[in-house]
């Protein structure tokens, strides 16, 4: 299977004063096309650093980052946002739709900020809105929308640039069990149309959606749990 983003002996260190706090130890794992990944472990394990990485957000103190065989070194806060706009689509915890918006015009950001034609993007957003069944709320504000529908539209908004690398952020947190399924099962079938998928998560009932489970604890990253210390 190609492989769409990998991190190379990565790892994280914040200083405070004269304090190092090692939020990723150093870490190698590859995430691939047609694959659903969850990254599992408990809050401040370093797991989000770890998709923080991932997503060019922040900078590995060691080690290598390569996004779509592209790596992150030495470039500019301008090329790794074009990285980021053009290859990884973002899925929160909070949804993160802009409120003034409707669900159409919430999708269509990102390519009006790649540049795309306004006609264009409008269609390209009205056919990610239909992938994940929105197409019947696409002029609904957010704040007329459930949960599991505002996740849904912004699904929709992170898979409107056909990106490779799509990165969730605990998608399922605010969610109910309903929700969750539903959601869960979107991301799994955008999993294997040449996507890779990284979901973020505590909650290991959302196991039976994943193709691969990485576990993270105290900054370390394998491939076997420690399950006593999460959260069920």
């Amino acid at each position: 299977m190609e492989i769409v983003a990998s991190v190379a002996n990565a790892s994280k260190e914040y200083k405070t004063g004269d304090t190092i706090i090692t939020a990723l130890q150093p870490t190698t794992c590859d995430f691939k096309k047609n694959e659903l990944t969850l990254i599992i472990g408990p809050s401040g394990s370093g797991k989000t650093t770890l998709l923080s990485l991932l997503g060019c957000v922040i900078f590995p103190t060691t080690g290598q980052v390569t996004i779509c065989g592209q790596s992150t070194q030495g470039l500019s806060q301008r090329q790794l946002a074009q990285v980021r706009l053009k290859n990884i689509g973002f899925v929160f915890q909070g949804f993160n739709l802009l409120a003034p918006l409707n669900a159409l015009e919430n999708v269509m950001q990102p390519l009006l900020l790649l540049g795309i034609p306004r006609k264009e993007a409008k269609e390209r957003a009205k056919e990610a809105l239909k992938k994940v069944t929105m197409q019947d709320r696409m002029s609904n504000l957010p704040k007329m929308l459930s949960g599991g529908q505002k996740q849904r539209v912004a699904i929709a908004r992170a898979l409107v640039t056909n990106p490779s690398l799509m990165l969730c952020d605990e998608p399922t947190a605010a969610l109910d069990i309903k929700s969750v399924a539903i959601v869960m099962e979107e991301l799994k079938m955008l999993s294997t149309t040449s996507k890779s998928v990284a979901v973020v998560t505590h909650d290991l009932r959302l196991k039976q959606f994943a193709d691969r489970i990485i576990y993270v604890n105290n900054g370390a990253v394998s491939n076997e749990p420690k399950e006593e210390e999460f959260i069920h």
